[in-house]
């Protein structure tokens, strides 16, 4: 029963988690030298965005309660944990100051 329990999990995390990834990766994917001025700055914005969520998401806390009897003894635990963070906004970082510069050569302001 366990392993369903993990097998259904896994089913139910991993296209949210890949969907938040999938995203930040279509972002990174894209080639902002060959965008046009205004495709630039709306480049800009998205990347700005993106990070400003990875900051907000750090990842889901979860509560555990568990009971059980070992050693003549019945016991009940109680824990706390947190999920693993969505995404890194270090990629997205380095990839807006890279966007900025080429705002800069190309003499726009965000």
């Amino acid at each position: 029963m366990g392993m369903l329990k993990t097998a259904v999990f896994c089913a139910i995390a991993l296209p949210a988690l890949y969907g938040c990834a999938g995203y930040n990766r279509d972002l990174l994917d894209r080639d902002y030298t060959v965008m046009t001025d205004e495709e630039l700055l709306t480049y800009y914005y998205d990347l700005s965005s993106a990070i400003d969520r990875c900051a907000r998401d750090p990842g889901r806390a979860t509560v555990g309660i568990g009971s059980g009897f070992g050693l003549g003894r019945l016991g009940v635990w109680l824990g706390l944990s947190r999920g693993i963070a969505t995404c890194d906004p270090q990629r997205l970082i380095q990839r807006q100051a890279r966007v900025r510069l080429e705002l800069q050569q190309r003499g726009l302001s965000p």
